[in-house]
């Protein structure tokens, strides 16, 4: 399972920049996530954490910097701060209904990481 975690985090790589690893791949950093307008900056570092039922289990939540907020300097609704992998972060609420989370044997078909992350701008986008 974790030669599919690779895969896909190689294909998260290639598609949004350079990532940061766990040691046991159970979560990935986007070092530099390009945000839409409304926000109070043009990136943040994203923090996904990957469970362990993962690719059956699709990841729950994300996390921004700590720092982030809209454009006139309120907070995001959904939000709240937590403490992960060491450092403080913004989780955002969002999570991936059972039916609509179908992964594929084959990483580039199905839901993915990539697939996951359109959910993550989609959610990123409603709120600015």
């Amino acid at each position: 399972m974790r030669d599919r975690w690779k895969r896909e985090l190689k294909m998260v790589e290639a598609k949004h920049g350079p990532i940061e690893t766990g040691p046991d791949l159970a979560w990935f950093i986007i070092l530099g996530w390009t945000l839409p307008g409304g926000w109070s900056k043009g990136q943040t570092r994203l923090l996904v954490l990957i469970p362990p039922g993962y690719p059956v289990t699709p990841p729950d939540n994300f996390y921004a910097d700590v720092d982030l907020r809209l454009a006139a300097g309120g907070v995001p609704g959904s939000t709240s701060a937590a403490s992960q992998v060491g450092h403080q972060w913004l989780q955002f609420s969002y999570h991936v209904e059972g039916g609509d989370w179908s992964p594929h044997a084959d990483t580039e078909h199905g839901h993915n990481l990539l697939t996951f992350l359109q959910g993550v701008a989609q959610r990123f986008s409603e709120i600015s």
